[in-house]
């Protein structure tokens, strides 16, 4: 995937509530089939769909290394945050302690990371432990269908529950 391409992307003000609410993993507005990983290990409690917070399970990747899940939002959203969470007591315990974002637009298929002021894929502190739910907001809010989550870094596992923040531009 070529992840050099930018995207339009808009400046960023203080959250407000107009644009920084819930974009539909938790309540279920995103589809199912919408949401896909790099893999998954178990059909019982670890699919992508599981990937959605507070969903009382977790997508668990079957390789830690190389993993990633990813949302496609349907229609052109303005995403300026992500919530991740894990979930305590399981058979794969575990959770994301940093991460990468990237986003495509439905225009292309090219993807581009969040990048930090420097220009770098940002690299985005996620959790300390497995339950206690870690808002990021976005330096810049970004106009995208496809949203990716990659793990860089883990406690044992990758397990994951997360939300994206935004708002939809219909």
């Amino acid at each position: 995937m070529d992840l050099t391409h930018q995207f339009k992307v808009m400046p960023r003000f203080p959250p407000t509530a107009e644009c920084s609410e819930p974009l539909g993993m938790e309540d279920g507005t995103i589809p199912d089939d919408h949401i896909t990983a790099s893999s998954f290990v178990d059909l019982s409690c670890c699919t992508p769909q599981k990937g959605r917070l507070n969903s009382g399970g977790a997508w668990v990747p079957w390789r830690n290394e190389g993993s990633w899940i990813e949302v496609d939002l349907a229609n052109s959203c303005v995403v300026s945050g992500v919530i991740t969470k894990s979930r305590r007591n399981s058979a794969y315990p575990g959770y994301v302690t940093k991460y990468k974002v990237a986003f495509r637009n439905q225009s292309t298929s090219d993807s581009t990371y969040v990048t930090d002021a420097n220009g770098n894929a940002k690299v985005f502190m996620g959790n300390t432990d497995g339950h206690t739910p870690v808002t990021n907001m976005l330096d810049q809010s970004v106009v995208a269908t496809v949203v990716r989550i990659e793990p860089t870094e883990w406690q044992r596992w990758v397990r994951l529950q997360f939300e994206l923040l935004g708002c939809r531009r219909d």
